[in-house]
């Protein structure tokens, strides 16, 4: 078997089909589709079965108990045959020849990891990311769906059941294993952006998560005797991820504990970075990206969140 591609399944069912046929239409024929249905409350596991009569060579369902979207894949994980993995959320598509020409480029190059371009949809507009272009592979957009992951060198992995940012936590331990990565300039995947959802939510306590992924990936690195070659690396993720990016999020919330969440954060990212301005990648950082990484840092995340909004008006 060429590629697994793995579907977690939770209450999606007006966007089922369209994901299913997608993966089912694939120019690539040597592959499994394995959908887990995490214990939805709506019509999709009905949609699963009904496929799955009608493709029994290609589509393998299994239902559970809801768990999240990690429990799902790690369940898929286990029946996993294929070569390569692929991840497919249910209410997202792709193109119809994404895995051939993703296989294609792994298996000229060698490679353990393929990248290609991802598509937001929304309502009243489209956003083309340019996702397979960085100066750093620790850059990448985490996600696990723009990608596939030779099996061999992954089957380590599980993706972090109960916690936000699995697909971070998935990614990064996956791009420290390995340099053999490729990259595919087109827009293969396609999301369907809707408001709910991990990086736009007001459940400012969950977004504390992020403080244990990143403890997963120092043990990591640890255990994987890395922690030398990719210390300022880890550096730099909790310096994007925490400092900037999580702390400007909980900021625009209303949640009445953003405060405390916001202190955690910034208390775990001074403690892995206890002197900010020495730091070479903050040294690296575009000068307003920079400075909101300074204000963030120093307890001024009210600065940053009024610079981040004029800018927005502005633009």
């Amino acid at each position: 078997m060429k590629v697994s591609v793995i579907v977690p399944v939770f209450n999606c069912e007006n966007y089922l089909e369209k994901c299913l046929l997608s993966l089912l239409n694939q120019t690539q024929k040597d592959m499994e589709i394995i959908a887990v249905d995490d214990g939805s409350m709506d019509n999709s596991l009905a949609i699963l079965r009904q496929y799955e009569r009608d493709y029994p060579k290609q589509l393998k369902v299994f239902a559970k108990e809801n768990g999240g979207q990690a429990s799902a894949r790690n369940l898929a994980l286990k029946y996993a045959k294929g070569e390569y993995y692929g991840y497919v959320d249910s209410d997202d598509w792709v193109e119809p020849d994404m895995y051939e020409q993703m296989i294609k480029m792994a298996d000229e190059n060698e490679s353990d990891i393929v990248i290609c371009d991802m598509v937001d949809h929304y309502p009243n507009k489209t956003i083309y990311h340019h996702s397979s272009e960085f100066q750093n592979k620790f850059m990448v957009t985490p996600s696990a769906c723009n990608k596939i992951f030779k099996s061999s060198f992954v089957k380590c992995l599980q993706f972090p059941e109960g916690l936000w940012y699995e697909d971070f936590e998935y990614t990064t331990k996956a791009l420290m294993l390995t340099d053999k990565i490729s990259c595919v300039a087109k827009g293969f995947y396609h999301c369907h952006c809707r408001e709910v959802s991990t990086m736009i939510n007001h459940n400012a306590p969950k977004n504390l998560n992020m403080i244990h992924v990143l403890d997963h990936l120092y043990d990591f690195a640890i255990e994987q005797k890395l922690q030398k070659k990719y210390k300022d690396d880890l550096e730099y993720l909790v310096l994007e991820h925490i400092i900037i990016t999580t702390i400007n999020r909980v900021a625009e919330q209303s949640h009445p504990q953003k405060e405390q969440v916001i202190k955690e954060l910034r208390e775990y990212g001074r403690k892995r970075i206890p002197n900010l301005s020495v730091l070479l990648s903050y040294q690296r950082l575009p000068k307003k990206r920079k400075l909101i990484a300074y204000l963030n840092y120093h307890g001024f995340h009210k600065i940053s969140k009024c610079i981040l909004r004029l800018k927005k008006l502005i633009n």
